[in-house]
Parts: C-alpha cells; structure tokens; sequence
C-alpha cells in the first residue's frame, strides 16, 4: 500500500481492482442462467400448450392410450370406451368438440331422492336414472375455451374419481 504525505498526514491508498476474478465471472454467470431460466420458463411452458376446438376419434383414443390405458375402443363415431379396472367408461365426442363421460351401474335400485341427495352435495357431475331405472353418471368438457392433451386427461381422471364416489353412494343407498 503506497503512503502519501498530505500536509503532514499519512495517508494510506487502496489499489481496488474492478475486474472481476474467475471466481466471481462463475458466479455473474450462474446467477444469469437461473434469472433467465425463472423468467423464461413460464412462458416456454405456456407457449406448449397447443388448443384445439375439437379431437378426433382417433386422436382421443390415443391420448387416453397414452395415459396408460390399453383398453380403449373406438365404439362407433363419436364413442369410446375405456376399461378400466372391470369397469367400462364412456367418453362421447359431441360434434361442437365437447365431451361428455358416462357411467352407468346397472342391477341396483336406488331412488330418485338418493339421485338428488347425490347431485346436492356433489360437484363435476351430475347423475340421474336412466329409462331402466338405473342410476347414471355423467360429466361434461366444454370446448368453447379449447381443448388440450392435458384438459382431456384431467377430466378422465377426475371423472375416474367421481365414478369410485359414485358407486360407493350407490352400494350405501341400493334397496335391491
């Protein structure tokens, strides 16, 4: 450290590099990457999500086989049916783009109060007593806001669940 004489006062200097060393360039670098990573990646994200107004058979098929389940049959246009576990789905392809999720259980004899009781306290679905007298359950997804991979397998999973409600209310309230 060079001193200096100031009228008669030592005086002592720093020498202060403003270059950065290896070590600090690292750590600029790193903090770069990841502010550019957290900025960026909620718009990269955003930016895969592909809409669409409406799937085909064919495409609906395939996104519900590639959610892991083998048994999915094309029925006829604008039906599909999906087993799983012992228990057959069906997924209707409305011409708007909609879909809707049936459900239907069938040797048990409940009520239309217990059908009410049912859509009272319960969201996402709505049930009620077919022609036979037994009781049903479906769901709808709108495609008016658009469709995507991830809308169509979230609602399948979720009607999934509903179904295992269902079917539990259904076996509580059966008077056969």
């Amino acid at each position: 450290m060079p001193e200096e004489n100031l009228r008669g006062k030592k005086i002592t200097t720093l020498t202060v590099s403003t270059r950065p060393t290896n070590g600090e360039k690292m750590k600029i670098r790193i903090i770069a990457i990841l502010t550019a990573i957290y900025l960026l990646l909620p718009i990269h994200a955003f930016a895969e999500v592909r809409l669409t107004d409406k799937y085909t058979d064919s495409e609906l098929v395939q996104i519900i086989k590639d959610e892991g389940y083998s048994g999915v049959k094309k029925l006829r246009d604008g039906v599909i049916r999906i087993k799983v576990e012992g228990k057959s789905y069906i997924l209707i392809n409305k011409d708007d783009g909609d879909l809707q999720a049936y459900y239907g259980i069938g040797g048990v004899k409940v009520s239309y109060k217990d059908i009410n009781e049912w859509n009272k306290t319960r969201r996402l679905s709505r049930a009620y007593l077919d022609s036979d007298e037994d009781p049903v359950l479906e769901s709808d997804l709108l495609a008016n806001g658009g469709l995507s991979v991830e809308h169509v397998t979230e609602f399948f999973r979720v009607f999934k669940i509903s179904v295992q409600s269902f079917r539990e209310f259904i076996i509580e309230n059966d008077k056969s």
